[in-house]
C-alpha cells in the first residue's frame, strides 16, 4: 500500500506523539495563552505604568523559559504587552540587590535567545533598556508605527546595556548604527527601526500586524518541528552572541552601578512619582538630556 504525502506527514510530525501539552502556572508578572502549538506571553507589571522589568518579570520568565527548554510541542512563542504605551521598560532600578540580579538577567536573555521555539515580539508602545534587550534577543520583531519607540538609555544614565543590547544590536543594524544609538541613548521610531533592521516590519495598525504574524505562525505550525529547531540553531551559530559575551557586559554594568550619575538616576526612581516618571519616559530619548542641565 502506498501512503499519501499527507499520511506520511501526519505520522512523521507527531499525530501519534505521546508528548504532553505545556503546563504553565499563573505568573505575577506575565499572562500566558496556549493555542495548539502557539504560546502568547503578555508582559504585565501591574505595579508600573511603564511596565518596568521587576522581580516578578524576572521570576516569571525564568520559570517559563525553563519549561519551554524541555517542551517539544510548542513551536512559536509570541511576546506582547497589555500595558498602554509600553511594551516593556527598563530594569526597575529600585529593586534591592540589583547587582546580584543582573547575572541571572543576562543568563535569562541568553536562554531566551537559544530556545528551540521560534520567538516573536509584537510591539505596541515603548521598548527600552531591558525591554529592548528582550526584544532583540528574539528571532523576529514586528511593531505598529503609531506611538512606538525603541532605545537603550543606559549610557545616558551612567550605565551600559547589561543584558545583551550591545551584543545583539550590532548584528541587526551594524556596528556604526549600534554605536550611534547606544552611545547617544536616543530613541528610534518603528518606521526608522524597520529601515535599518532593528525590527522586521512596521505596520499601520495592530490588526495588520497580528494578521501578518498569524500568517507566519500558520506556516510554522505546518512544518516539521525538527527542521524548525535545526534551522534556528544554524542561524544562531552565525549570528548570536555567546554566553561569555553577555557575562562580560554584566560585569561592566555592575561596575557602572557605582557611578554618581547611575546612583542619582536610581535615587530619583526610588523617590519619584510613577505618573511623573511615566510622562518623562514617554520621550526618554529626549528627556534624558535633562540629567545634564
Amino acid at each position: 500500500m502506498t501512503l499519501s504525502w499527507q499520511s506520511l506527514c501526519l505520522t512523521a510530525f507527531g499525530i501519534f506523539s505521546t508528548a504532553r501539552a505545556l503546563e504553565l502556572p499563573e505568573y505575577a508578572g506575565l499572562k500566558t495563552s496556549l493555542n495548539n502549538s502557539i504560546l502568547e506571553v503578555t508582559l504585565h507589571n501591574s505595579k508600573s505604568l511603564r511596565n518596568l522589568w521587576n522581580q516578578d518579570t524576572q521570576d516569571g520568565l525564568t520559570d517559563l523559559v525553563g519549561r519551554l527548554q524541555k517542551d517539544n510541542e510548542t513551536k512559536v512563542v509570541i511576546f506582547k504587552s497589555d500595558v498602554p504605551r509600553f511594551f516593556m521598560g527598563h530594569l526597575d532600578l529600585t529593586m534591592p540587590n540589583l547587582a546580584e540580579l543582573t547575572p541571572s538577567f543576562s543568563m535569562l536573555i541568553y536562554n531566551i535567545s537559544t530556545l528551540p521555539q521560534i520567538t516573536i515580539g509584537a510591539v505596541e508602545g515603548r521598548a527600552r533598556g531591558a525591554g529592548n534587550e528582550l526584544l532583540v534577543s528574539l528571532d523576529m520583531r514586528f511593531a505598529t508605527k503609531n506611538d512606538t519607540l525603541f532605545g537603550q538609555p543606559e549610557v545616558g544614565s551612567g550605565l551600559i546595556p547589561g543584558g545583551g543590547g550591545a551584543q545583539f544590536l550590532p548584528g541587526l543594524i551594524g556596528r556604526g548604527l549600534a554605536m550611534e544609538y547606544i552611545l547617544s541613548s536616543k530613541d528610534i521610531n518603528a518606521e526608522e527601526a524597520e529601515k535599518i533592521g532593528w525590527i522586521n516590519k512596521a505596520f499601520d495598525s495592530s490588526a495588520e500586524m497580528y494578521k501578518y504574524i498569524d500568517g507566519l505562525t500558520t506556516r510554522f505550525a505546518l512544518f516539521p518541528p525538527g527542521a524548525l529547531v535545526a534551522g534556528k540553531a544554524s542561524i544562531n551559530r552565525r549570528t548570536a552572541p555567546t554566553l561569555e559575551d553577555l557575562k562580560a557586559d554584566v560585569e561592566a554594568f555592575t561596575e557602572r552601578l557605582e557611578d554618581p550619575v547611575a546612583q542619582a538616576v536610581a535615587a530619583g526612581g526610588a523617590s519619584g512619582n510613577e505618573t511623573t516618571a511615566f510622562e518623562l519616559e514617554l520621550n526618554l530619548g529626549e528627556n534624558i538630556l535633562t540629567l545634564y542641565q
